[in-house]
């Protein structure tokens, strides 16, 4: 079943509304709350209604788990606002229209104050949160290899906030026992382990007594990594001794949940002849009012990225996280990345227009050409061929002639499969990344897998279920897939494409070790040597005769006193990300398993009112070996329009008080179906050698590289080297270009 595009076994629940989200769940006696948001980006506030505020109970700071400094966020406001739509109070009803009427009637008195919106001059402003004494919250260096040297070209780039928007917002019901003093959570979230400790911090509820039951999710994309709406819900529930449930208008998701990087780069690109040598890279990041639970992770993630496919000889980056009076940015599918991808590939076709040569053969003659190679950063990759990738990338990109006034842009990035080794580089201790399993055969030779990880509609029940038939020679509806609960199995979550490389060995590691307690037993029942016992195919031989599992299993279990007292058809597996090291002196890490190429190819066609038109978008993917081509498709597809829509149409933008001017799908610019192109998806495979199917991670690659090639292909349109790039690209930029 490996490798072969089935179809997924969890599609007919969900496409006939047989799904089970959060929202229909509906607990005994539960309650529905509405959160007051402040209508100010700063401002002293003061609440004289009934509702839950900062000061009704006393609770923990939410935690941060990686920055060295962080300014203390609580779960509502106190006294403070800090930012446009920050959670001042809670009103909870009998339903959703009895909380939101009572939210009407909440009276806020609010004495506003100048926000700080601009990065650079929030470096010498007053401080947000005068306890740290700064803005700066995050200021580092990371240099590798030796001094700049040779020609180079320069520039700035400008990346805007973006929202994850999933088709379903955040969701949660919290039900806390005041009896057990325990707290059970039915969220959406993509990492309910980490989560669990989170809320244990922030309630003083031991771990123990928390659990959270992630059912069917609709998309996540890093926008629920978010404690804050966990923590709403469970002041709620604590307060109120009921179940509470909450859910995330699309309005609240636009202006307070987590949002894409905002950044601002000046780089340059060093080079002799048209050969690569090395980077120097300036980052001011707006962070936002407070650091998101995982910050400043997405901005380290992309500094060991920044040298890609190429062999660069030195690195130099140097990183100012600043406060500002807008909500906290955190991860975004891509965590960090595609504003990197584009800082390097657009840089790398200046180097190619500076020398004369061709995007193509700039690249070519830069590639890093044999493998596993170490990069200057310490990155180990693991396997690729990114020359024939390029080749055949070209090849399908000018099957047929376009006419106007045309552009071909092409860029490429690899794409981490595992991750996170990072928070060793700000002297945190590691952050665990392994992945645990569960598996047990039962008398009819079914195999039920849990894990505590989830699926955001990423079809994990079928590659589970596809690698156990495979392996052992069962029918796929044999086998029964349970995830999201943090009383199964330890994990980590469902994060930064790490689920085919991580879940899936895990997976592998416990039905070999399932298929061995086979062996065992089987060698009990008939009372031979564990050698004289052979299992392939799915068939078990022993004294010269073939028997299904289903058989053994049968017998194992009906026949149980030929065995002994332990009869269980059980293993489990908990695997950590192979191959992954932490920092050594130099900060050089390996901070991913597997590293897949993801050569993107788009033609452009600008039009004369500044609109590009997207008339071809070729994806060329490394996913190593596949378990289900039609998932990857299917990861690669939607990566991809996703980031079309961060380069073309998507952005939070603010007015000069801090309130932001999109708050509706409609005022945001999600791309519809008559704006995305059709993406044409080709594989190549390189096994890595360093998971046990060979497989790879896939679900960022697609959105990493839209941003890069289609800069790059506004710039071969318009035949102009852009001097300040700024992303999403507006067809008023385009005009300005076209004007100059």
């Amino acid at each position: 079943m490996i490798g072969k595009p089935v179809k997924r076994v969890e599609d007919p629940r969900l496409l006939t509304g047989r799904g089970k989200f959060v929202d229909d769940i509906i607990l005994p006696n539960m309650l529905y709350m509405a959160v007051i948001r402040s209508n100010y980006a700063r401002a002293r506030f003061k609440i004289y209604s009934d509702a839950i505020t900062a000061k009704t109970i006393k609770v923990n700071p939410m935690p941060n788990f990686f920055a060295p400094k962080a300014p203390k966020e609580y779960p509502l406001a106190v006294d403070k606002a800090n930012y446009f739509g920050e959670p001042l109070a809670i009103v909870t009803g009998k339903d959703r229209y009895e909380a939101y009427d009572k939210l009407e009637k909440v009276e806020v008195d609010y004495e506003p104050e100048s926000p700080i919106l601009n990065p650079e001059e929030s470096i010498k402003a007053e401080p947000i949160h005068p306890e740290l004494g700064t803005n700066l919250v995050y200021e580092d260096e990371f240099h590798f290899g030796g001094e700049p040297k040779g020609n180079f070209v320069e520039k700035s780039f400008r990346v805007n906030r973006i929202s994850a928007m999933p088709i379903e917002t955040n969701a949660v019901i919290a039900d806390y026992s005041p009896g057990e003093n325990s707290l059970t959570l039915y969220a959406n979230t993509q990492v309910p382990q980490v989560f669990r400790t989170a809320l244990s911090i922030v309630f003083s509820i031991p771990r123990s007594r928390i659990r959270i039951i992630v059912p069917d999710s609709g998309g996540g994309f890093g926008g629920k990594i978010f404690l804050k709406p966990l923590v709403l819900a469970s002041l709620a529930s604590i307060v109120e001794e009921r179940p509470v449930k909450y859910v995330e208008t699309r309005y609240e998701h636009l202006i307070a949940g987590v949002q894409g990087p905002d950044r601002r780069y000046k780089a340059r690109m060093y080079y002799d002849k048209g050969n690569l040598l090395g980077m120097e890279v300036e980052l001011l990041e707006d962070i936002g009012s407070y650091l998101h639970t995982y910050q400043p992770l997405p901005i380290l993630r992309q500094i060991y990225h920044l040298s890609g496919s190429y062999d660069l000889k030195f690195l130099h980056f140097n990183i100012k996280g600043v406060l500002t009076n807008k909500p906290p940015t955190g991860p975004y599918r891509g965590l960090g990345i595609p504003p990197a991808v584009l800082v390097l590939e657009n840089m790398v076709n200046d180097v190619a227009r500076s020398t004369g040569l061709t995007q193509e053969e700039i690249r070519e003659r830069n590639f890093i050409k044999s493998f596993p190679f170490k990069s200057i950063t310490g990155a180990i990759y693991d396997s690729g061929d990114y020359s024939e990738a390029l080749h055949r990338l070209i090849s399908e990109l000018y099957q047929q002639k376009f006419y106007g006034r045309i552009g071909v842009g092409i860029a490429f990035a690899l794409e981490p499969g595992s991750s996170l080794a990072f928070q060793t580089l700000v002297g945190k201790d590691r952050t665990p990344y392994y992945e645990g399993v569960y598996m047990k055969m039962d008398s009819g030779g079914d195999v039920t897998v849990t894990m505590s990880t989830n699926s955001m509609g990423t079809g994990h029940e079928t590659s589970i279920s596809q690698v156990v038939s495979y392996m052992l020679g069962i029918e796929m509806r044999d086998v029964r897939v349970i995830l999201g609960d943090t009383d199964g199995p330890p994990g980590t979550g469902f994060y930064g494409s790490r689920f085919s490389v991580v879940g899936i060995s895990a997976v592998y590691a416990a039905t070999k070790k399932l298929i061995e307690r086979i062996r065992e037993l089987t060698s009990k029942l008939f009372n031979v040597e564990l050698s004289e016992v052979d299992f392939k195919d799915g068939k078990v031989t022993v004294k010269g005769r073939e028997y299904s599992v289903k058989e053994i299993a049968n017998m194992i279990y009906n026949k149980s006193y030929l065995i002994g007292d332990e009869i269980g058809i059980e293993s489990s597996a908990v695997i950590n990300s192979p191959n992954v090291n932490v920092a050594d002196k130099d900060r050089r890490v390996n901070f991913s398993s597997t590293y897949g190429v993801n050569a993107h190819g788009v033609v452009i066609s600008v039009e004369d009112t500044g609109f590009i038109r997207i008339l071809k978008y070729v994806v060329l993917s490394d996913a190593g070996k596949m378990i289900n081509p039609a998932i990857v498709d299917g990861q690669l597809i939607g990566g991809t329009v996703m980031g079309i829509g961060s380069a073309l149409y998507e952005s939070i933008d603010y007015n000069e008080e801090g309130v932001p001017k999109q708050i509706s799908i409609g005022d945001y610019g999600i791309q519809t179906s008559l704006e995305a192109p059709r993406i044409d998806v080709k594989h190549m495979i390189t096994p890595s050698p360093f998971t046990p199917l060979g497989t790879k991670g896939v679900g960022e690659g697609g959105a990493t590289v839209p941003y890069a090639a289609i800069v790059n292909a506004l710039e071969d349109a318009l035949n102009v080297r852009i001097s300040e790039v700024e992303v999403p690209i507006t067809p008023e930029f385009v005009l300005k270009l076209m004007r100059s």
